[in-house]
């Protein structure tokens, strides 16, 4: 398949606010970004392409009968791909990763944009890794069982009398090893700050309010109410 190739509809961020949250479907992929307006391929004064990431998520969103939900997300911006990586890092993940979930909000302009005509915009992210059913299964053991023994003949033995004829030699059967469990992979658990706030919460707090972001904005793109912000704020470090 050429990397022109995609059958998704693309996800806009037209509006403040505007949201969406889909599971990965496959791993993200690189494509050259084409100029505005046409499909030529776009490139830095210095000649170097300018690349984006593609990544395919699985939404709920319907437009039609005929809408599947899936969706591709094109992470160009510097913003959005620094977003994408701190929820990535907060996750305690390598990557996306298929069976995923990530949820992309737009949460307004940058006010320090060199091009107020058309200011960058601002983002937060959140990413849940997939949980083992979604992880590549590791190489399967082959169980240790012991060899077999093999029956030792019977040596003959003179009869004392006629009636008692010799018996063959009982085996014991091989004892059943038990099987060591299969270990679950490690999940670090988040730090929980003062008002309940994780480390990606902070972090991205601090991002916003540099940015000029009111509280109560950041509120409703962290998912905690102005409360818990103003209680992590009065606690001390």
């Amino acid at each position: 398949m050429s990397l022109f190739d995609s059958s998704s509809k693309g996800v806009k961020f037209d509006v403040v606010g505007a949201t969406v949250t889909g599971t990965v479907k496959s791993a993200p992929r690189e494509r050259q970004q084409t100029k505005f307006g046409s499909q030529d391929p776009d490139f830095w004064p210095n000649g170097d392409p300018k690349m984006q990431i593609l990544v395919d998520l699985q939404t709920q969103e319907r437009a039609d009968a005929n809408d599947d939900g899936e969706r591709t997300l094109y992470v160009a911006s510097k913003n959005m791909k620094r977003a994408i990586s701190d929820a990535i890092r907060a996750a305690g993940a390598p990557d996306l990763q298929p069976g995923g979930t990530l949820t992309v909000q737009y949460l307004g302009n940058d006010p320090a944009s060199k091009n107020p005509q058309n200011p960058a915009k601002m983002y937060a992210a959140q990413y849940t890794a997939p949980t083992s059913a979604f992880a590549q299964p590791a190489a399967a053991v082959a169980p240790t069982v012991p060899p077999v023994q093999q029956p030792v003949a019977a040596q003959p033995v003179a009869p004392l009398q006629q009636q008692f004829a010799p018996q063959p030699a009982q085996v014991a059967a091989p004892a059943a090893v038990p099987q060591a469990p299969v270990q679950q992979p490690f999940q670090p658990q988040p730090t929980v700050h003062a008002g309940g706030l994780t480390d990606q919460q902070v972090g991205q707090l601090q991002q916003l309010r540099g940015a000029g972001i009111p509280d109560a904005q950041i509120a409703v793109a962290l998912g905690v109410t102005p409360e818990q912000i103003a209680t992590f704020d009065s606690t001390p470090f």
